[in-house]
């Protein structure tokens, strides 16, 4: 199979975009601040980088989070967002992949109940050190970087799983 370049999205707003080019090479940037610059990015890893998928955190609400007037206005801000994410990767004919934090944090062992959610943030940030120490992970970048490496060990270990995932145009193109 042809290199593929893997994006991972954490997309909260203080997430990131990691980018696991075709080269073999390791980058992440903050998530962009607005939508333009979203999608000059994405433009950009589609132009210049081979074949790219995309692995983005899957977003929801849970009915607990409707209890606090400040918390649920939080949580539609970030699912707005997170809805504004995919459709500049579909305007930027990226595909992806919505993939559920549990499912992402389990496939890389990463899953522990009872913890804080700071020592759960440092101990990814930890996780992401030891797949790219090249890039010194950093709390925003973190979460992405997983990502990334849960995309990569995915396409090495069970590519159905991507396939099925995938809109049939999206299978072809990757496939």
């Amino acid at each position: 199979m042809e290199a593929q370049t893997i994006i991972g999205i954490d997309p909260g707003a203080s997430g990131g975009i990691a980018v696991y080019n075709h080269k073999g090479e390791i980058t992440a940037v903050k998530m962009p601040k607005n939508v333009e610059d979203l999608s000059e990015y994405l433009t950009y890893i589609k132009t210049n980088f081979n074949k790219p998928i995309c692995f983005i955190e899957k977003v929801q609400s849970f009915h607990s989070d409707t209890d606090d007037g400040g918390k649920r206005f939080g949580i539609q801000k970030m699912l707005a967002n997170y809805e504004q994410l995919k459709t500049v990767l579909t305007l930027s004919k990226i595909p992806f992949v919505q993939v559920y934090p549990q499912s992402w944090q389990g496939g890389l062992n990463l899953r522990k109940k009872g913890e804080s959610k700071k020592d759960r943030k440092n101990r990814y940030k930890a996780a992401a050190l030891k797949y790219y120490p090249e890039l010194k992970p950093t709390l925003w970048s973190a979460d992405a970087l997983c990502i990334v490496q849960f995309g990569r060990l995915k396409f090495n270990t069970d590519v159905d799983w991507i396939i099925e995932r995938l809109p049939p145009a999206a299978q072809k193109e990757i496939f």
